[in-house]
Formats: structure tokens, C-alpha cells, sequence
């Protein structure tokens, strides 16, 4: 593999892994194992002596701005990555930090985030690739030239995936999560027979398929190595950071904390890459078919409470309870909008959506929602497009930044309190070109204005609607690559004003989270709605082709989190003028066949 693809993945970004093993800490001191203290947990259980037996280990923490504990949180603490095995160290000029089954860099040069090391991978440039040969059972790293005839990373991808093809059993192993380029790396090796299992290298793993029993595993099993301690056992890191230490304050015995106190506000800033679409709730089934088939991980469904709770705690669960079970096996986004008319202030403009008088009772509504439904849904959006007049109330100057914060911060307090581990993402403003204050409120400087009353505090994610128009994704004001004249020259109108959210980000103390595309998408048709004209620019092909690059896109910044395409299978429900462009958007026909961007959804490398 060369240099520079190695270097690509290299700073892959670890909130990328996506684990189905998600679990809250646990809520008290286990036979004083492990345990809460101040910014993060304390663990004895790797510290190389019999179990409760020593009150040494490692602690994982977020000091000094450093964000291991929620990292390790986020992925799915032990189950995923294993106990910690060290303290914090210098390690290739990044804060680094092992545990059994990988190994956590922080990396500023990435937007502040937490990386996976390239584990099996630095072993060998330490000079062990003999030691893991012998001691290990691991095979040496294809020479370099391997990849001489790649002319894009999607081709070396293809063709280092490809060595799997060799044992179909390692192959399921590597592709039965989500992202196994983030989880495992790419293969380094060919399968390589060792006498009593199969054994293939990657990047950060290494997977041995069994062809008998043994004491440590059963014929046909498929056991994939810890990292974080074949690295440790090869002695590429300093002794001194492996070494057990007592926990801060220990005098007297450890006192363990109630784990479901919410994490501080603004918490879990570590997201994971994720694609998803948004579906239809009324052709459920299908919809969630075909967003596995697709090979997405999450589904986005908006929530209208309006419908859903008739008065105040009457909540009917049937149908919430059919759509979230429904998505089993996926990442569920809740996008929770339009308060019932009985929580509604007079002043209200009733023939459009908008916000309680009392954002308590929308408070109270999404945390009984994080509370049924724990483990089942993984993020909630607090409302959707609050600069714009239809989704806030009316006319008349209703738009405020300040009014949605207040809304989102007893919200944001309400789901953690029910759910800690709920990604709670801010309500995405609408790309809009126009702001008056009245019809709407610019997207850029509506979310200006929600960092100035708070939102850095109230917020995990950051949502945003980056949309295209008809503009290819790599477009932008100074750069037009398509013969089209409208919809050109303000920066809502292209894919890339995702580049200045980050800047807004960056600039209120906020670049520890991650942009959540929770809604963006480019419409074809051949006779769109007037309002949607842009459609008509745009092929089937090319709303294939723009998708797919800004997934890439997405992907290649390091800073997005999952990405929604609006939208799956509203085709089948749009109206016959196709008025709101439900069909226009869609990437499925009105029968469910394909179009042309939903082919490409799924082929595309992910």
C-alpha cells in the first residue's frame, strides 16, 4: 500500500466506527473494578494483577480538552475497544492512549478528534514484522507495489477487499459491521494458511480463522486479535506509560457516581461517519429493506408530535413504537417537529407548524420518547428549518434564534437526563438565500445567532441542510463547472457551504462536533414544480453522481457526521404536482424500482 494512502487512512476518524454494542457505563462501582471519577472512569481490570487485588489502573478522561472518555463512551466502552492498558503518552507527536483492542490518538491537525491508530500497521514500521510473524502467526505486509496500478483510492479499496475472496468465512467476519475500513483498516496481506487457522492481516487487526478446535476457540471460528495489546506485548510504547497507577484522590475507597447523571453540556463531541436516508413511515417495511440493501446504517423519520400527543401525556406510542422497532438493526435519527395545537401560544398562525408556548411540554415529549426507547434510537434533531416561517409560527417576525435555544436547552437537559447516551443534534436551519427576519432568516447567520445565545452548550451535533441545488457538489460561487445561470453565487445555494458552518464552528470554541447532514439531497425532474425549477437541470445521472461525491466529500473532511439523503421513498406519497418535490428528490421510482442514484448509493464504497 503506499505512503500516501497509508497517510489517508491513516487519520481515519474513530467516531467513524460504528459498534452495535452501545452501552452506558456502569451505574455503580463493580466490586470496586472500575469506577467514576471526576471527567471520566477509573478501571483496574488490565492492571496485571489478579482481579481486586491491586487498586492500580488506568483512568480514561477527558483533561485538559483531550476527549478520550466521551471517544470511548461513544463506541461502546469496554465491549468495544477493550480496558485501557495505559495512561496518556506522547506517541509520533500525538496524546496517545491503548486499550486492549485499539489504540486512541488525539489529533488537532484533524479539527480536534479522536483517531484510531493504525495499530498492526505501526507495529511493523517499528521493525516487528518478523516478531509478529514468529510470535504471532501474523503474516508481513504486502510489498508496496501492490497498489502500483491504482489510479483512486476506490480502486485500491476494491482490490485489497478483494483478498478476502480467498476465505469466505474471514470475508463475512470483516463485513458484518458497518464500516470495517474505519473498524479493521483495509487487508495488508493475502490469506495466509498457518498450519491450524488462516490468518489475514489489516491495518488494525488481525482476523485467524480456526480449521480446528483449540483452547481458545472452536473449529470455524473466526477470532479477531486485540491490537492494543499486540502492540504493547511488541514494545513499541514507552514502559512508563504502561504502568498501573492509583486513581486520583486515592485515600479511602473509591466512590462510584450515579451513571445516569447527563454528561456535561455540549458532551459527546465524537460522532460517527454514517449514511443514511430519510424514509417514509408509511411504506415502513420497504423502506428499511431497501436502506439495508443499500448497505446504509442509519434512517432518519421525523417525528410529528402534533400527531402524536393529543394532550398533554397522552402520548400515542403505537405508532413511534412501530417505526423506531420497525428500523431494527439500523441507527435511528428522531426529528421531532410542529407542536399540537393545545401547546400552541394564541398569537400563533395555526395554519402553519411552529413551537409550544411551554417548551417544557416538547421537552417532556422527546425524553419519554429517549426513555421507551433506549438503545433503539441513537440521535434526536430538536425541531427542523426554525428560520423559516412555515416551521416557526408564521409571519409577523417570529423567527428567533433566542426562542429555539430556550426550546433546545431544556430539551437538550430533558433527553440526557432520560438517555445519556442520545446524540441530542440541533435543529438544521433551511438554506434559504433571503433574509428579512419575517419570511426567513439566512442559514449561516441563524446558526451565528444560536452560538450567541448558547447553543455550544445544548448540543452534541450540529444539524445542518447543505443542499445543491443544481450545482455539482465541488461548485462553488467561484467555481461553476455546469452551463446552468440560476441558483448561483450565494453560498446556501452549493453543497460546500458545509466548509463555512465548520468556520462558524471553529470560530465560537465549538470544533470538537461534529456537522450532521440531516437533510440534503439534489431533485431531478423533467417538469418540476415551479418552485423547485432547479430539478430540470439536473439528469437522473447526475443526481446520481453529485450523491455519491458528497458522500465522498463528507467523508474526506473529517469533521461531518452521519449524512441523511432527503429522501429514500417519498415518491410513492408525493402530490400529484409533486408540490413539496418529494418525487423529484426521491432515489426511488413511485413502484420502489430503483433510479439511477439509488444504484449508485449502494455500489459506492462505504
Amino acid at each position: 500500500m503506499s505512503y500516501a494512502w497509508r497517510m489517508v487512512l491513516s487519520v481515519a476518524v474513530l467516531a467513524a466506527l460504528v459498534v452495535p454494542l452501545l452501552r452506558p457505563e456502569p451505574a455503580a462501582a463493580q466490586a470496586q473494578l472500575d469506577y467514576q471519577i471526576p471527567g471520566g472512569w477509573f478501571y483496574t481490570q488490565a492492571n496485571g494483577s489478579d482481579l481486586g487485588t491491586s487498586p492500580k489502573g488506568y483512568a480514561v478522561t477527558n483533561a485538559d480538552g483531550v476527549l478520550f472518555y466521551d471517544a470511548f463512551r461513544f463506541v461502546g466502552g469496554v465491549d468495544a475497544v477493550g480496558y485501557p492498558v495505559s495512561q496518556r503518552f506522547t506517541y509520533q507527536g500525538f496524546i496517545t492512549q491503548v486499550f486492549q483492542k485499539a489504540v486512541f490518538q488525539w489529533r488537532p491537525d484533524q479539527g480536534n478528534t479522536v483517531v484510531f491508530a493504525n495499530v498492526i500497521d505501526a507495529i511493523g514500521d517499528a521493525g516487528k514484522d518478523d516478531w509478529l510473524d514468529v510470535v504471532r502467526s501474523t503474516p508481513n505486509r504486502l510489498p508496496t507495489s501492490f497498489d502500483a496500478d491504482a489510479t483512486s483510492f476506490q480502486d485500491i479499496v476494491r482490490k485489497r477487499q478483494a483478498l478476502l475472496d480467498e476465505n469466505p468465512a474471514i470475508k463475512q467476519r470483516y463485513f458484518s459491521v458497518p464500516d470495517p475500513i474505519t473498524l479493521y483498516g483495509l487487508p495488508t496481506s493475502r490469506v495466509v494458511d498457518k498450519g491450524n487457522h488462516f490468518v489475514v492481516r489489516f491495518q488494525r487487526a488481525v482476523m485467524q480463522h480456526y480449521k480446528e478446535d483449540v483452547p481458545w476457540a472452536r473449529r470455524g471460528q473466526v477470532l479477531v486479535a486485540n491490537g492494543g495489546d499486540l502492540a504493547k506485548e511488541a514494545g513499541i510504547f514507552p514502559k512508563e506509560a504502561l504502568v498501573p497507577t492509583d486513581p486520583p484522590g486515592a485515600s479511602g475507597a473509591p466512590q462510584a457516581q450515579p451513571a445516569s447523571a447527563a454528561p456535561p453540556p455540549g458532551g459527546t463531541p465524537v460522532h460517527p461517519f454514517g449514511y443514511g436516508f430519510q424514509v417514509d413511515q408509511g411504506n415502513l417495511a420497504y423502506g428499511i429493506e431497501m436502506t439495508k440493501k443499500a448497505g446504509f446504517n442509519w434512517v432518519k423519520f421525523q417525528i410529528r408530535w402534533e400527531n402524536l400527543e393529543s394532550s398533554k401525556g397522552q402520548i400515542n406510542w403505537g405508532d413511534i413504537d412501530r417505526w423506531v422497532n420497525g428500523a431494527a438493526g439500523l441507527k435511528v435519527l428522531l426529528s421531532v417537529v410542529t407542536a399540537p395545537r393545545w401547546a400552541r401560544p394564541p398569537d400563533t398562525d395555526f395554519s402553519v407548524p411552529g413551537p409550544p408556548a411551554n417548551p417544557q411540554d416538547f421537552a417532556d415529549f422527546v425524553a419519554a420518547i429517549a426513555a421507551r426507547h433506549k438503545g433503539k434510537v441513537h440521535a434526536i434533531e430538536v425541531w427542523n428549518e426554525q428560520n423559516l416561517w412555515y416551521e416557526w409560527g408564521g409571519r409577523g417576525r417570529k423567527l428567533s434564534a433566542k426562542q429555539y435555544i430556550d426550546l433546545l436547552k431544556v430539551s437538550y437537559a430533558a433527553i440526557k437526563k432520560a438517555n445519556p447516551e442520545i446524540v441530542v443534534v440541533s435543529g438544521a436551519p433551511t438554506p434559504t438565500g433571503h433574509s428579512d427576519g419575517d419570511i426567513a432568516i439566512d442559514d449561516l447567520e441563524f446558526l451565528k445567532q444560536m452560538y450567541d445565545q448558547g447553543l455550544k452548550d445544548v448540543s452534541d451535533a450540529i444539524g445542518i441542510h447543505p443542499s445543491g441545488f443544481n450545482n455539482p457538489p465541488d461548485d462553488w460561487a467561484d467555481r461553476k463547472t455546469v452551463p446552468t445561470t440560476t441558483f448561483k453565487g450565494h453560498g446556501s445555494q452549493y453543497f460546500r457551504r458545509i466548509e463555512q458552518f465548520r468556520e462558524v464552528m471553529v470560530q465560537y470554541g465549538d470544533a470538537n462536533k461534529q456537522l450532521w447532514a440531516t437533510e440534503f439531497g439534489w431533485a431531478s425532474s423533467s417538469n418540476p414544480y415551479p418552485e423547485y425549477s432547479y430539478a430540470k437541470d439536473n439528469s437522473e445521472e447526475q443526481q446520481a453522481a453529485y450523491l455519491v461525491r458528497a458522500f465522498q466529500i463528507g467523508k474526506e473532511k473529517g469533521y461531518m457526521g452521519p449524512m441523511f439523503v432527503w429522501n429514500l421513498n417519498f415518491a410513492a406519497s408525493a402530490e400529484p404536482d409533486d408540490r413539496y418535490a418529494k418525487r423529484a428528490f426521491s432515489v426511488l421510482y413511485p413502484d420502489g424500482r430503483p433510479r439511477p442514484a439509488y444504484l449508485a448509493l449502494a455500489a459506492m464504497p462505504k
